[in-house]
């Protein structure tokens, strides 16, 4: 299941602009396909399965939703970021370089997310392993590799 924003119309001239242009751009957060490299034996799919499998919960390990929480908690912020798409809609480059503010700042929102989340806690073995109690944080590479990119309509980064 993607994260996703719905914008629902309630008329004036912004909200038209800004359906047209999320309609011909995307923002996408997270652990991005083709962004993230392999770190010594360990395969580059390895950190976007564990992040799935914190997210959403999978066998012993309880779910730590961290993207559903930032964005949950940030939707005034997305909204603001989203108004000031339709605000610089009628430059182009101004109106893509709102989505990339809105894209760092999203970024960001997640990775803090990821930095200030402490439950479910650990298990006190998994704790004395990491020698860490921050349930999402082991190498800090899934944090890292937390991420976004604006694409155009054809799918290519702006």
């Amino acid at each position: 299941m993607r994260p996703t924003v719905r914008i629902e119309q309630s008329g004036g001239d912004g909200m038209r602009k800004i359906r047209k242009h999320l309609h011909d751009v995307s923002l996408e957060v997270g652990i991005l396909r083709g962004k993230y490299k392999p770190e010594g034996d360990e395969p580059a799919r390895y950190v976007a399965q564990v992040a799935a499998q914190n997210e959403y919960g999978h066998g012993r390990i309880p779910s730590r939703p961290f993207m559903r929480n930032a964005m949950r908690k940030h939707k005034k912020g997305i909204r603001k970021g989203l108004k000031r798409v339709a605000q610089s809609e009628t430059r182009a480059k101004s109106a893509n370089g709102q989505m990339m503010r809105l894209g760092m700042a999203a970024q960001n929102w997640v990775r803090r997310e990821i930095t200030d989340l402490r439950t479910p806690p650990n298990a006190p073995m998994t704790i004395a392993r990491k020698r860490s109690s921050n349930p999402l944080i082991d190498t800090g590479r899934m944090r890292q590799e937390i991420q976004f990119r604006v694409m155009n309509r054809s799918g290519q980064t702006i």
